[in-house]
Formats: C-alpha cells, sequence, structure tokens
C-alpha cells in the first residue's frame, strides 16, 4: 500500500497507514503488521560483491548497497568519482558516535575508545571474556581467555590466553604475561610470569618471579623462587628461595631450597637438595649433593654426591666425583683424575695435579701455578720452576709437648750416622725430575743453580747401615725419594753430645796425664835435692 500526502512536497508511506508521516522524511517504509503474510517485513537492498560494487558508474554519495563479499551494509560516503564504501554509513569520527571496523581517519585527542565511567572496560571473544579495565579493583587483562570473571583480587596483571585464568580467591598484585601464565593461580600473590607456560600450575605459591618459556612451571606452593631463562626451574613444585637463571637450570629441581644456579645448565641434575651454589655454564651440572658452592664454567662440572665443596675459576674441581670438603680454587685447580678425594685445598692455575696413578687424595694442600699432589697428609708449594722460598719469618714451628709424646727414647744415632754422610754439590735436570713425578714439562725452565745437599738413596743406605730408622728421609708413592733437612739438626745434635763425650774424655785423659807428669818431675826433682846434700856433706867431712 502506497500513501500519498497531498502536501506542498509529497511524502510516501510504503506499507500500513499507522498515524501520521514524519515530517523529516519523503519516503516511510512501514515494517508491518501486515494482514496477509509475512506481518512484518524489512527493507532489502541490492546485493552484490565486492566486483560488482566496483562496477557501479558514478554511484551517488549516500548510495547503499549490500555487499555480500563483506557480509555488510555499506554506504558510500565519499563522491561519485571518488567513491568510498564505509560499512554502515560511518563517515568519519568527527560528527558520528561510531567506530568503523575497516578503520578511522580524523581522529583528535578527544576521541576514544572506552567509557565515560568508573566501570570496568570489558571486551569479549566468542562471548566469553576476553578484555577487561577495572579501575576500582586494578586490574587488567587481555587475551581468550583470561583472568577469571570471579576474581576479586586487586592489582592483577594479565595478557596473553589463559593468564590468570582460574584465580577466584582475593588473591592480588600477580602479573602474568604469556600464553598459560599463572594460568592455575588460584590465592597465590604477588607473582610475576613472563613468558609462555610460565608459572602455569602455581596454586598458591606467592612471590614467585619467572622469565622465559616454561620457567618455574610446575611450581604449585614454592615461594620465593626466581627463575630466569628457557626451561628455568621447571619442575620446581614447593622448593622455595631458589634462584634460577639460566636455560635449563635447576632444570630437574623439585623440593631443593635455598639454592642459587647461574648459566646454562647449572645444576641441571639437582632434585631434593639444598644450599648449593653454582654460577657459570654446566656448573655442578651432576650434583646432588647440599652446600657447594661452585663458581666458574664447568667447575665442578663431574661432582655427583660429594659436598661441602668450594671451587672458583672455570674447570676448578672438574674430577671431583664423591669427593667432600674441598677447596678448588684457579682454571682447572684440583687432581687431574676422577677420584673419591676429601680434605683438600688446591690453590693455582693447574694446582694439584696428580699421575694417573693417584687415585684418592686426602687431607692434602697444593698451592701454586702447576703445582703437584703426591699422596695424603701433604703440603705443595709451588711447581718444579720454583727455584726460592721466602718468609718474613725464618722458623716454622711444631707441637712438641712433653704431653703428647709416648715411649720417648734416646737412641737417636749421632756421630755414627753423620760421619757416613756425604754432602755433595750437583745441578738439578727439570725434565727428568717432571718425568719422575709425573707432571707436565710444558714451560720449564733449566735450573742452572748449583745446589749442595745429599743424595737421598745414601742418606738412607747410612741410616740403615747404623740400625738409624731415620724420618727424614722418604720413599714417596713407591717411586721416588725426598729429604726433610730441617729433620738433620736432631742427629747433628747428637753428634755433638758425641763429640763432646770424647772431647770430655780426652780432657780426662789429659788431666791425669798432666797430674802423672807433674808427680814424675817433682819426684825426679826432689831425687836430684837429695843427691846433692849427700854430695855436699861428703865433702865437708874430708
Amino acid at each position: 500500500m502506497v500513501f500519498i500526502s497531498l502536501s506542498s512536497y509529497s511524502q510516501i508511506r510504503v506499507g500500513p497507514p499507522s498515524g501520521s508521516l514524519d515530517g523529516s522524511s519523503s519516503l516511510e517504509v512501514e515494517s508491518g503488521p501486515y494482514s496477509s503474510g509475512s506481518p512484518y517485513r524489512g527493507l532489502l537492498s541490492p546485493t552484490m560483491t565486492t566486483i560488482q560494487r566496483d562496477q557501479i558508474v558514478n554511484p551517488a554519495k549516500g548510495l547503499i548497497v549490500f555487499n555480500t563479499t563483506t557480509n555488510q551494509i555499506e554506504v558510500n560516503t565519499g563522491t561519485s568519482s571518488s567513491p568510498t564504501w564505509t560499512a554502515g554509513g560511518a563517515l568519519t569520527i568527527s560528527g558520528n558516535n561510531v567506530w568503523s571496523l575497516n578503520g578511522n581517519a580524523n581522529t583528535t585527542n578527544n576521541n576514544f575508545l572506552g567509557t565515560t565511567d568508573n566501570l570496568p572496560l570489558n571486551f569479549r571473544v566468542n562471548n566469553s571474556r576476553a578484555g577487561w579495565v577495572d579501575p576500582v579493583n586494578f586490574n587488567v587483562a587481555f587475551g581468550s581467555p583470561t583472568l577469571n570473571s570471579g576474581a576479586t583480587g586487586q592489582g592483577n596483571t594479565a595478557y596473553g590466553s589463559g593468564t590468570l585464568q582460574s584465580q577466584n580467591s582475593n588473591a592480588g598484585f600477580n602479573s602474568a604475561i604469556g600464553y598459560r601464565s599463572l594460568r592455575a593461580n588460584t590465592s597465590g600473590i604477588a607473582n610475576n610470569a613472563l613468558g609462555a607456560f610460565t608459572l602455569e600450575n602455581n596454586t598458591s605459591g606467592h612471590d614467585n618471579t619467572a622469565a622465559g618459556n616454561s620457567a618455574l612451571r610446575q611450581n604449585t606452593t614454592g615461594n620465593y623462587n626466581t627463575a630466569v631463562g628457557t626451561g628455568a626451574l621447571p619442575l620446581n613444585t614447593s622448593g622455595y628461595e631458589n634462584t634460577s637463571i639460566g636455560g635449563n637450570s635447576l632444570a630437574n629441581n623439585t623440593t631443593g631450597y635455598s639454592n642459587v644456579a647461574v648459566g646454562q645448565d647449572a645444576m641441571v641434575y639437582n632434585v631434593t637438595n639444598h644450599d648449593n651454589v653454582a654460577i657459570g655454564s654446566s656448573a655442578l651440572i651432576k650434583s646432588t649433593s647440599d652446600a657447594n658452592t661452585s663458581v666458574g664454567a664447568l667447575s665442578m662440572m663431574n661432582t655427583t654426591t660429594g659436598g661441602y665443596n668450594t671451587a672458583l675459576g672455570d674447570l676448578a674441581g672438574q674430577n671431583n666425583t664423591v669427593g667432600s670438603y674441598n677447596v678448588f680454587i684457579g682454571l682447572n685447580a684440583g687432581p687431574n683424575n676422577k677420584s673419591l678425594s676429601s680434605n683438600n685445598t688446591f690453590v693455582g692455575v693447574n694446582a694439584g695435579t696428580t699421575n694417573s696413578n693417584v687415585a684418592t687424595v686426602n687431607n692434602a694442600t697444593s698451592i701454586g701455578y702447576n703445582s703437584p699432589i703426591f699422596g695424603d697428609n701433604t703440603v705443595v708449594l709451588g711447581n718444579a720452576g720454583i727455584t726460592s722460598l721466602r718468609c718474613n719469618v725464618t722458623t716454622i714451628t711444631a707441637l712438641s709437648d712433653s704431653r703428647v709424646k709416648e715411649n720417648v727414647r734416646s737412641n737417636v744415632a749421632g756421630l755414627s750416622f753423620i760421619n757416613k754422610l756425604n754432602p755433595v754439590t750437583y745441578y738439578k735436570n727439570k725434565r727428568k725430575e717432571a718425568d719422575l713425578l709425573g707432571y707436565s714439562v710444558n714451560n720449564i725452565e733449566e735450573d742452572h743453580v748449583l745446589h749442595s745437599g745429599f743424595i737421598a738413596q745414601q742418606v738412607a743406605e747410612a741410616a740403615k747401615s747404623v740400625g738409624y730408622n731415620f724420618e727424614g728421609v722418604r720413599f714417596e708413592e713407591n717411586k721416588y725419594y725426598t729429604l726433610g733437612y730441617t729433620l738433620f739438626v736432631v742427629p747433628l745434635v747428637q753428634a755433638v753430645k758425641d763429640l763432646n763425650s770424647k772431647i770430655d774424655l780426652l780432657e780426662s785423659r789429659i788431666r791425669m796425664l798432666e797430674r802423672n807428669s807433674y808427680t814424675q818431675a817433682k819426684y825426679k826433682s826432689n831425687k836430684v835435692k837429695d843427691t846433692s846434700v849427700t854430695f855436699q856433706k861428703k865433702i865437708r867431712g874430708k
């Protein structure tokens, strides 16, 4: 039905008559109701594809079509010579309260997308929360899904699909950035998760920081942990106060606590142990013990159950396995073979290097570059190139208290031993020494110093010949002899006493001889006097 108003300007109504025509319209189409067919009807715009639309010649400004390619009504908001097909007919921001789905132009500082009140701004995807800006509780979330709508806590930030998805309590001040980060968090507070799967399974753990793909992924109740790097502390569940910086560091830690691992693969095999420090790539990589401190790439890399060790320097203590209470300071410090050694101190580059025959060294100290170690309970200062040992004091003292000495006997060989010694001068062949002791000949310099001393084998033979068990000569490792020159003082003192006894005896004999000589001289003198008197009497008598 067409209703035509009879006025100065014609107006047309299509559809059932219903009241007066709107004065602002030239054409008014009524939706219904109709007495037959569909009771209510719409206006059908011309339908066409984008290609077909673009074939319209000089489309008038305001021309309306339905684009089947974009599946939306479009209006030419441009000109006939330069058409602009705008969805819904939104021409510009200015003068229209509409944001175009195809972009907007001529925006100003006064244009915005948001609210004008103090209520949260909500975004949805598939009718589920995908964005949330809450000015009351200070929560910000973007992702699908993200930040459970039942969460009541404050100060949470969630960016990424699945972030803070399970939070349903007053938990607050969590930051989750990355796919599924802090996904299972319910009551944990003050956690920071940056990266996909970071702190994904955390429930009540608090004050944790994770940055890097899967860092602290399995943590549930652990607190005060810091994990930085892909795969850092990924299996930690309830361990606390751990610091893991570097990809795969502390990779297998579950309940271990108070550990520090800095460097790729540092402390990979630690599971439940505590109070370890590993700084450097692969430092303490195999350790399953407590209280080790290892600083330097590959330092103590083979230590397993050994504990309470300290290593400083690349490769320091690299061959220690189960040894404990050792100190390794310097590049490659420590025995050069895998050992069970404990209670040792090695200071210096390559300090404590040993030959392959030494499997275990205990209570030994080796100080200096390339300083060797030869057995238990020994101290070595320097390497074969050392020609002088200087100290501000001239005496080394040792405990010599009578209260600790038993079975004391005065049976030290004196002159009998000393008289058999043969002092000599000699030059030392450093290369032969290195070969005998089993250390490298690299950088060895020839020794041009003329030394004075003894030959250890001769000293041993001299002591044996007089039945003296002299501790100043030793046969080390069943390979070579050493001499303790200070220990010669004891038999020398005894030799002086022996000499003094001989001198006393000789002096006694001399005094006896002198007395006998004096007596004989006096006797002779008296006899001469008697003879003279008798002779004089005889003369007078004549």
